[in-house]
């Protein structure tokens, strides 16, 4: 005969499905709110200088305007002898390494001046891309 009893079997929590649930909920949670990164993060946008006046960028320098005129240096251009005029004013220069800026207007349309930059690039002729920022107020000549 026993005095004290036996003690009941304790029952041990398994918190295993708790966690399961808490793991699962927080999957969901993370899908549907988005993707993890700041989406602005991945934006860009056009590099652009700030109050720098035109006669101060750099040389030789290729206006290309809207109606397509080209003026490198300030001097009218025919789109003919772009690769040749562009090669005598880097040469001009007496520099190596130098490259022939492009200036365009902000808003014009991308097919006219990807093709100039191509026609330039597919000869060969160093190009750097230079842009102006727009004051508030007043529009920038480009």
């Amino acid at each position: 005969m026993k005095i004290i009893p036996d003690p009941a079997p304790r029952r041990h929590n398994d918190f295993t499905l708790a966690m399961i649930n808490i793991v699962f909920l927080l999957l969901l949670f993370f899908l549907t709110t988005g993707s993890l990164s700041n989406r602005q993060e991945a934006q860009s946008t056009v590099p652009v200088t700030r109050d720098l006046p035109l006669e101060r960028l750099p040389r030789p320098l290729l206006l290309l305007e809207a109606d397509g005129t080209l003026l490198l240096d300030g001097r009218p251009v025919p789109r003919a002898r772009l690769v040749e005029a562009a090669r005598k004013a880097l040469a001009a220069t007496g520099r190596t390494g130098t490259a022939l800026s492009l200036l365009a207007q902000r808003d014009m349309a991308a097919a006219p001046f990807l093709a100039i930059a191509e026609a330039l690039r597919a000869n060969d002729v160093p190009l750097q891309i230079v842009t102006l920022h727009e004051p508030e107020g007043r529009a920038a000549a480009p």
